[in-house]
């Protein structure tokens, strides 16, 4: 089948039936067509400009009369006419166009360089600072092909801008072009004082908590500022092997590029309350205030290993609350508090503070210390993040009577500390060995064989 024929009724392709080497083939062509058919939008709205037909069918504008046919965003319509308008001035850069050579992201790239170009009908070579100075190798492919065969010897500074940038754009897609338009908009013009791009004064940062007790993140830095951010997440957000496991095999991370990331500004955030930086608000633990009452806790922390008990949680006193988000669930609250700094207060029966006791470090820092030499970071199989990422688990929570000591704690990093608090996976202590063990599902293991912490993953399993 080509590609022509498709065309005729793209609806009734059966695209399931071609063969692996028909799929390469055609995607390429199309990908082509649809560039070409973009270049051609842009060239019949630009006669629909110039003719001034969309207002005299009672469109305000060309790019309103577009918009309203198509669905479009007025923007985007507004930015088709924009881009007609300018490649009319340059004729190179618009055979380029409708041949295919570049996409239409690419070619508004371009066509904003070159309307920065100073002295735009100047030979190329008249001064140092033009477009046959930047890179020897445009393409970036190392063969150190001279910059004045690709771009000519007797152009004009604007040719000469434009060949550059559309031999580059063979190579590299529009994100990686931009950066190497900028790059000759600083050569050409020299550095602007204090560009947009560089303001600190225009950052702008939203964190607003949603109807439904998620919080919402919006806003932009400035480049020295975004460049922090990106160097920090960058490293903390790369896959990691078993990070998202959850029945105990080593496995390629699953997390999508967004989680991961997610995870890692989480990671930032927390390591910094928990280096005492913070202002007194913040402080070292607990970052996060959690008001819940005693008798809820121990009976929500109870059900996990008692499900049969769980009609206690009709008894309730109140949910569980945090100052900024309100209320949350006593699981999430039972996850929290069992690494946590622990402030008991005395409520009367209106829930009038009567008494506040001292406020005392559920895990000493020593004990975390071994805690660390012991589990090597989450102890959870397949899964080896480090220490510093983990929060300690109470295996029978303390509002429970569980001791606080090495025989009733385990590392576990964020998602695998959910995980255990789900209830599916159970992790004890082993009495031969002292080591965390984890018993997996049934629906993982029918027989249930406990699994050693990732640091000893390979023990063999033991009736422990």
């Amino acid at each position: 089948m080509d590609l022509d024929e498709m065309l005729t009724a793209p609806p009734d392709v059966a695209a399931w039936q071609l063969a692996d080497t028909e799929l390469l083939r055609l995607i390429p062509e199309l990908s082509l067509l649809m560039r070409q058919l973009e270049a051609l939008r842009v060239r019949l709205m630009h006669q629909v400009d110039q003719r001034c037909v969309a207002e005299q069918v009672g469109a305000s504008s060309p790019g309103n009369w577009l918009a309203g046919a198509t669905t479009m965003t007025p923007g985007q319509a507004n930015k088709i006419v924009k881009l007609g308008r300018e490649l009319v001035k340059h004729p190179e850069v618009a055979t380029a166009f409708d041949a295919g050579e570049t996409d239409y992201d690419q070619i508004r790239v371009i066509v904003e360089l070159l309307n920065k170009v100073p002295d735009p009908d100047a030979p190329a070579r008249s001064d140092d600072n033009t477009a046959t100075d930047t890179d020897s190798d445009a393409s970036g492919d190392g063969d150190g092909e001279n910059v004045f065969d690709i771009v000519g010897t007797d152009a004009t500074r604007t040719q000469a801008c434009a060949r550059y940038l559309l031999y580059a754009a063979r190579t590299e897609d529009s994100t990686t072009l931009a950066r190497r338009a900028k790059a000759l908009d600083h050569i050409l013009n020299g550095d602007k004082k204090n560009p947009d791009s560089e303001n600190a004064e225009l950052n702008e940062f939203h964190a607003s908590p949603g109807l439904g007790g998620r919080i919402h993140l919006k806003g932009h830095l400035d480049a020295a500022s975004g460049e922090a951010l990106l160097t920090a997440l960058s490293a903390l957000s790369k896959p990691r092997p078993g990070a998202d496991n959850r029945d105990g095999q080593t496995s390629k991370d699953q997390r999508t590029p967004a989680q991961r990331r997610a995870d890692a500004l989480t990671h930032i955030i927390r390591s910094y309350l928990d280096s005492g930086q913070a202002p007194s608000e913040g402080g070292e633990r607990p970052h996060i205030n959690v008001f819940v009452d005693a008798d809820d806790l121990a009976a929500t922390t109870d059900n996990h290993h008692h499900p049969e008990r769980s009609q206690h949680q009709g008894r309730r006193r109140g949910p569980a609350w945090m100052p900024w988000l309100g209320p949350i669930s006593l699981d999430l609250a039972a996850q929290i508090s069992c690494d946590a700094d622990i402030t008991p207060i005395t409520m009367d029966s209106d829930g009038n503070p009567i008494d506040v006791g001292r406020t005392t470090r559920l895990i000493p820092r020593k004990l975390r210390r071994a805690l660390n030499a012991r589990d090597c970071g989450c102890a959870f199989p397949g899964c080896g993040r480090p220490a510093a990422w983990t929060e300690a688990h109470h295996i029978i929570h303390w509002s429970n009577g569980g001791p606080t000591n090495l025989s009733n704690l385990v590392l576990l990093c964020r998602f695998h500390h959910t995980t255990i608090h789900r209830g599916d996976w159970t992790v004890h202590i082993s009495k031969d060995d002292s080591h965390p063990w984890f018993t997996p599902p049934t629906w993982i293991d029918p027989q249930r064989k406990p699994m050693p912490a990732h640091n000893r993953r390979n023990q063999l399993p033991f009736a422990a």
